[in-house]
């Protein structure tokens, strides 16, 4: 059927048929590893890409806590007196130990 349609001798067809194969199979050899590698670069470029996404969003989030802070004194007060120990001039402070 082939050699009607091409209008070649089987001889011949078969050897066009195992260059065609031969061809696929050294670009295959050439780009598949190429072909690899940008598969796993933009697999890694997607998880890339959301974790930027995950910090833009932490970076809003610190920056309305960071607003509330600079809003309210007392936020200022709180952390200055639980974490750093700090009291105000006329307070006089007692630790009591257990």
């Amino acid at each position: 059927m082939a050699e009607k349609l091409l209008n070649i001798k089987r001889a011949k067809f078969l050897k066009l048929l195992l260059l065609g194969v031969a061809i696929f199979i050294l670009a295959m050899i050439v780009y598949f590893p190429d072909y690899s590698k940008l598969k796993n670069l933009k697999e890694e470029n997607q998880k890339l890409i959301k974790k930027i996404d995950n910090l833009k969003k932490d970076i809003i989030n610190y920056e309305i806590k960071n607003k509330k802070l600079e809003e309210n004194s007392y936020f200022y007060e709180k952390i200055a007196r639980e974490k750093l120990g700090v009291a105000r001039e006329d307070e006089i402070l007692v630790d009591i130990e257990e």
